[in-house]
C-alpha cells in the first residue's frame, strides 16, 4: 500500500513554462515542453530545466527512442514530430490519409518500435477522438481503434503489451483496449470511472497500480488493478504546492522518482521516496 505524500515535501522544479507533459529516456532522464513550443530537459541530480529545442506552436506529449530523440505530439501542428538531442525538428508522422490530426497528444512506443498516438479530437464534448498507430520510421498513422472515443489523453502500454491504456479526459475514466497478438485492437473495457475529476496523465508500476494525475481538483490517485481499489495520493485543494498536475512519470536510473507536470504552473513536481516503481518503457531503436 502507497502511504499518502504530503504536499508539502513536493519538490518544485521551476524555470519551465507550463509543462503539460513528461517524456522519459532509456536512462531514466526527463524531458517536458512548453506552452510556447519550448523542449526541455529536466536535470534531476540539480532539479534544474534546460530548453534545447523550439518549434513554433505548442507541443504536448512525448516518447523516447534508444538513441535518445523525443517523438513529440505536435497538438497544434496537426502532426508528430522528431525531436534529436542537439535539438533538430523534422516531421515524423501525419494522420491517416496524410491529413491534419486534430490535436495529437500523447505517443508510446512498443517493443517493435510501433508508436501509438492518441487524437484528443476537437475537445467540444462530441465523441471525436481516435488511437492510432503508426508504423517504425514514421509516415501516416494507421487508426487502430476503430470506433472514435472520449478525448483520448495520456496513454500507456502494460509490460506485457497485452492492454493499451489510455484516458478518457471529458469520459472521467481510464479505460484500456486489447492488443492482439497480432497487434490488432481488441475489446473496449473502462477500468475507472472518477465522476466530478478531469483525470490527465497516468503512469503504471510495477504492482500493478495505475497512477492518476488529475487536473481537477488537483490531485494525483492510483488504481489498483489487482484489488480495484481508488485511493488518494496526494492533493492540495488549494492548488499551491500541487497545481493541476497533467501527466506523472516514473523517472531516474531506478524508475522511483514521480514526476508531475502541470498545465497551471511554471513547475515539474517531484516526488522522492514513495515506495513504487514504474514499469520499464519501450525505448526501441527506430531508423
Amino acid at each position: 500500500m502507497i502511504q499518502p505524500f504530503d504536499k508539502h515535501d513536493i519538490v518544485r522544479i521551476g524555470g519551465i513554462d507550463h509543462p503539460e507533459s513528461i517524456g522519459i529516456g532509456p536512462k531514466g532522464e526527463a524531458y517536458s515542453t512548453g506552452t510556447g513550443g519550448q523542449i526541455y530537459r529536466i536535470h534531476l541530480d540539480s532539479n534544474t530545466v534546460e530548453q534545447f529545442s523550439q518549434t513554433e506552436k505548442r507541443c504536448l506529449g512525448q516518447a523516447v527512442d534508444a538513441g535518445g530523440n523525443l517523438y513529440i505530439a505536435y497538438a497544434q501542428g496537426g502532426k508528430v514530430i522528431k525531436v534529436t538531442q542537439d535539438g533538430t525538428v523534422t516531421d515524423y508522422a501525419a494522420g491517416p490519409d496524410g491529413r491534419a490530426f486534430k490535436c495529437a497528444n500523447y505517443p508510446a512506443f512498443d517493443r517493435q518500435g510501433n508508436l501509438y498516438l492518441s487524437e484528443s479530437g476537437d475537445w467540444s464534448g462530441a465523441l471525436n477522438g481516435y488511437l492510432h498507430k503508426i508504423k517504425p520510421g514514421g509516415g501516416e498513422a494507421e487508426q487502430w481503434y476503430p470506433d472514435p472515443v472520449d478525448t483520448p489523453n495520456a496513454i500507456a502500454l502494460d509490460a506485457g503489451e497485452t492492454y493499451l491504456y489510455f484516458v478518457e479526459t471529458f469520459g472521467n475514466a481510464i479505460a484500456r483496449i486489447e492488443i492482439r497478438g497480432d497487434g490488432s485492437a481488441g475489446a473496449f473495457e473502462r477500468v475507472v470511472h472518477m465522476p466530478k475529476h478531469i483525470p490527465d496523465g497516468i503512469a503504471l508500476d510495477t504492482e500493478g497500480r495505475i497512477w492518476i494525475a488529475c487536473h481537477r481538483p488537483d490531485a494525483i490517485y492510483t488504481f489498483d488493478l489487482n484489488t480495484s481499489r481508488l485511493e488518494l495520493f496526494c492533493h492540495d485543494w488549494a492548488g499551491e504546492d500541487l497545481r493541476g498536475p497533467t501527466d506523472v512519470s516514473f523517472a531516474g536510473p531506478h524508475r522511483d522518482i514521480i514526476l508531475a507536470g502541470s498545465l497551471d504552473n511554471l513547475v515539474v513536481h517531484r516526488f522522492d521516496g514513495v515506495g513504487a516503481v514504474g514499469i520499464p518503457l519501450n525505448h526501441p531503436k527506430v531508423s
